[in-house]
């Protein structure tokens, strides 16, 4: 069995994100409330950017375990970001990382994988932990590496929690499928919201 990600490391991240970032950005979080502060709990926010993480956990009111996407990764060393509570995917099949989300969840946890490095559906799937949607707006410069520009606002949408359906064995495939077609739509459903609350939304 794989040891537990630092949950210390995870908690001091936490409060250093939350300080540095309200110093650079202008912050807002709009339904942060509903990541909670116990219980097990999978965050799922698909941006690339590379401070989508320190976003998640500046506006989270408890620690999260990130499994960060490709940009963070590119530009933060493996052994920091596993010191500071994250699970860093070390292949594209990521099976020891979801193991190690598993982990964390059975431990009344809350995981974040944020990007598409890691696909969630067999984490959701066999953990069954309920599931919130995070959206970011302004949360990049022009492409994925790059921060915001200096005070810009970034904001954080995030959804209510909602626990997705698994019907059968969590280890099928066509089980995995449906649960991958419930993330879709979620996450559709929360960028939605969120662009209509931004005023980005357009009618087609």
């Amino acid at each position: 069995m794989q040891a537990l990600p630092s949950w210390r490391g995870a908690a001091h991240v936490r409060n250093l994100s939350a300080g540095g970032l309200g110093l650079l950005y202008r912050l807002q979080a709009f339904g942060a409330h509903h990541i909670g502060t116990a219980g097990p709990l999978i965050v799922l926010c698909p941006s690339e950017a590379v401070l989508a993480g320190t976003v998640l956990q500046a506006i989270a009111p408890r620690p999260l375990h990130l499994i960060p996407n490709a940009a963070m990764t590119a530009v933060v060393p493996t052994p920091i970001l596993s010191s500071l509570g994250a699970i860093v995917p070390s292949s594209t099949a990521a099976i020891a990382a979801q193991e190690a989300a598993l982990q964390a969840i059975a431990d009344n946890r809350a995981v974040a994988i944020v990007g598409s490095l890691v696909d969630p559906a067999w984490l959701v799937a066999v953990s069954r932990a309920p599931v919130v949607c995070v959206t970011l707006v302004g949360e990049q410069g022009r492409v994925p590496t790059d921060p915001p520009r200096i005070r810009s606002r970034v904001r954080a949408y995030v959804s209510m929690q909602h626990q997705v359906a698994v019907a059968g064995d969590p280890l099928h495939v066509s089980t995995r499928a449906a649960v991958t077609e419930q993330l879709r739509q979620l996450r559709a459903d929360a960028d939605d919201q969120a662009l209509r609350r931004a005023g980005l939304w357009e009618a087609s």
